[in-house]
C-alpha cells in the first residue's frame, strides 16, 4: 500500500534561490529517495487545522489539502475513497508520508523511502517540523548573498531591488543560523552552494554521511526531481551537471554599485558565512536618491507588474475559487 514506504524525511531549507531545487535533485537522484515539488502548503494546512479544530477528521484536513492551490501544482489527482483511513489513523505526519508515497508511484518511483523536500520555508518551520517527524535531517543550503540578488531580482517573484534583496537574503539566512544554534549537528547541516557546484562528490559524500545514505556517483548529475509546470521556468538548469561558474556569475551580473551597496547594509554578514568582501569598511550606504528610487522600482514591478507575470504563470490556477480563499496564507508567492 503507498504510504508505506517512506520512514524519513530529509527537509532542505535557505533563502530562495540558494541551491534548494538543485540540491532536492542531486538527492533525488539516490535510488532510495524522491524529491517531490516544493511543499509550501503542508504548514499552512497544519495551521488550518489547529484553527478549525479538526485534528481528529482526517477526511476533513485531507480536504483542506487538496484543495490548496499549492498542492494543485503537484498535479496528482487523488480520490478522498482511496485514502487509507484506518493505517494513517487521523496522523497528520502519516496522511504526508502516504502522499509523498502517492506521488512517488506516479513517477515510478514506488520503492523510495526518504522523502527529500526542497521547500526553501522549511528552514523558518525546523523546529515544526521536527515535530512531525522526529526522525527527519534538516539541512541548511546557504550561498553568497550577492548571487541570491543577483538571481532573484530578475523573477516576477521577490525582492526586485538590490536593497531589499540584501535585507530578504540576511532576514532568511538568519532563521538557518538560528536552527543551527537550537537543533544542533545531529539533526541539522550547513551545505554551501557554492561547494556543490565546486566539489560536487566531495560535499555529498559528506552529507550523506549526515543523512545515513549510501552515496551514489549519479547524485551529482541532479537528474532526481522533475520540476512541476508551474515551476519549470525557474530551473531550467535541473537535470544538468552543476556548472562551477555559476558561483561568480553574480560578479558580472551587478553593478559594481550594487555589489557595494549589497556589502554595506549587511556589513559583517557575508564575512561570517566565509565570504570575502569587494569593499568592505569602504562600502558605501544608498544615497537618499537610491532609496527613493529603489521603492519606486518596488512598487512598480512588485506591486504591479510582476503580480500581473504571477498571474499569469498561475493560470489556471486561480480559475479555481480555491486558490483566492487559499493563496493568502502561503509565505510566499514564487
Amino acid at each position: 500500500m503507498a504510504g508505506d514506504a517512506i520512514n524519513q524525511q530529509v527537509f532542505i531549507g535557505g533563502c530562495s534561490r540558494s541551491g534548494t531545487t538543485l540540491l532536492g535533485a542531486m538527492l533525488g537522484a539516490h535510488s532510495d529517495c524522491i524529491c517531490t515539488p516544493e511543499s509550501h502548503f503542508k504548514i499552512d494546512v497544519l495551521r488550518a487545522r489547529e484553527r478549525l479544530d479538526v485534528d481528529g477528521d482526517l477526511g476533513a484536513t485531507f480536504n483542506l489539502l487538496r484543495k490548496h492551490w499549492r498542492f494543485k501544482v503537484w498535479e496528482l489527482d487523488i480520490d478522498p475513497a482511496n485514502l487509507p483511513k484506518a493505517a494513517l489513523n487521523d496522523c497528520y505526519a502519516c496522511l504526508l508520508e502516504w502522499v509523498v508515497s502517492y506521488y512517488a508511484q506516479r513517477q515510478n518511483r514506488a520503492s523510495a523511502r526518504i522523502w527529500v523536500d526542497h521547500t526553501p520555508e522549511n528552514i523558518t518551520y525546523a523546529s515544526t517540523l521536527l515535530d512531525l517527524f522526529p526522525q527527519a535531517k534538516i539541512v541548511h543550503i546557504v550561498r553568497d548573498g550577492r548571487a541570491v540578488a543577483a538571481s532573484v531580482m530578475p523573477l516576477d517573484w521577490g525582492p526586485n531591488t538590490i536593497i531589499k534583496a540584501a535585507r530578504w537574503w540576511m532576514r532568511m539566512t538568519s532563521f538557518g543560523l538560528a536552527a543551527e544554534t537550537l537543533l544542533g549537528p545531529e539533526r541539522i547541516m550547513r551545505v554551501k552552494y557554492e561547494d556543490l557546484v565546486l566539489a560536487p562528490a566531495e560535499t555529498l559524500q559528506r552529507l550523506c554521511a549526515f543523512l545515513g545514505m549510501e552515496y551514489q556517483p549519479e547524485m551529482t548529475r541532479a537528474t532526481g526531481f522533475k520540476p512541476p509546470r508551474y515551476t519549470n521556468r525557474q530551473h531550467t538548469l535541473i537535470g544538468t551537471e552543476p556548472d562551477a561558474r555559476l558561483a561568480t556569475r553574480w560578479e558580472t551580473h551587478l553593478s559594481p554599485r550594487q555589489i557595494e551597496v549589497f556589502e554595506n547594509l549587511t556589513r559583517n554578514f557575508l564575512s561570517y558565512l566565509g565570504y570575502p568582501l569587494q569593499y568592505g569598511l569602504k562600502a558605501k550606504s544608498p544615497t537618499f536618491a537610491e532609496i527613493q528610487i529603489g521603492k519606486s522600482q518596488e512598487l512598480i514591478r512588485g506591486e504591479i507588474i510582476n503580480k500581473i507575470k504571477w498571474l499569469k504563470r498561475s493560470y489556471p490556477l486561480w480559475l479555481s475559487r480555491d486558490f483566492y480563499s487559499q493563496a493568502g496564507l502561503s509565505d510566499t508567492n514564487n
